[in-house]
């Protein structure tokens, strides 16, 4: 993509002992997930609904994928955006300091997310800390996930399009959705927004799914 129309995502990973942030290696990991169930490229392009190519561009980390690009594969694959932030080891107890968090963000900055704790045994929710520039959006087409959302706005405003409907977010306003219901988001704010998400993650989800 040229002219900087469209907000690429690069992952980077920052500690308050560390002099600069480390880069993460999407690409593999999106191999890795892909190759774990078994999909070929073919297959992971006709359920995502991205190109073939576009798909091995990002898992050669040739490209960096759009947020909606992004979303869309981690669904398809049934992840989410913890499995980038994901500890070695899990533990009982996850106590995260200010600056010392993982952050995900956008190559034009439009974008940031924080992760606010991962690697809990059986972790049922992900809780993301999302702050958007002015202008900044989830893309031009609705998104789909399995699972319930929380969204709470802490600063700025973001309209939420879930279907048909439009709900305007200002600081104390939540919403609570079902996650398979078409949704997008828009920063209208004239500066950033800022909201805390919470969403279910995968190992909670199979379980659920299979009790049923």
């Amino acid at each position: 993509m040229r002219g900087g129309a469209k907000a690429f995502f690069t992952i980077k990973q920052f500690n308050r002992n560390a002099r600069a942030p480390v880069e993460i290696d999407i690409g593999s990991k999106l191999l890795r997930l892909r190759k774990e169930q078994g999909l070929s490229l073919r297959a992971l392009s006709k359920a995502s609904g991205i190109s073939a190519n576009a798909i091995s561009l990002i898992e050669r980390n040739k490209i960096s994928p759009t947020i909606s690009t992004l979303t869309k594969l981690i669904v398809t694959l049934k992840s989410n955006l913890t499995f980038f932030f994901e500890e070695k080891k899990t533990r009982d107890v996850v106590y995260r300091k200010r600056n010392t968090n993982d952050q995900m963000t956008s190559r034009n900055s439009k974008v940031r997310l924080v992760s606010l704790g991962s690697g809990l045994p059986n972790q049922k929710i992900e809780p993301v800390l999302a702050t958007f520039d002015e202008g900044a959006t989830s893309g031009s087409k609705s998104l789909t996930h399995q699972g319930n959302e929380l969204v709470y706005c802490l600063e700025g405003k973001i309209k939420f399009e879930i279907e048909e409907q439009q709900y305007l977010l200002e600081p104390g306003d939540s919403i609570f959705f079902n996650g398979t219901r078409p949704h997008r988001w828009t920063n209208v704010s004239k500066g950033k927004s800022k909201v805390l998400a919470i969403m279910a993650t995968k190992h909670w989800l199979r379980k659920d799914i299979a009790a049923r």
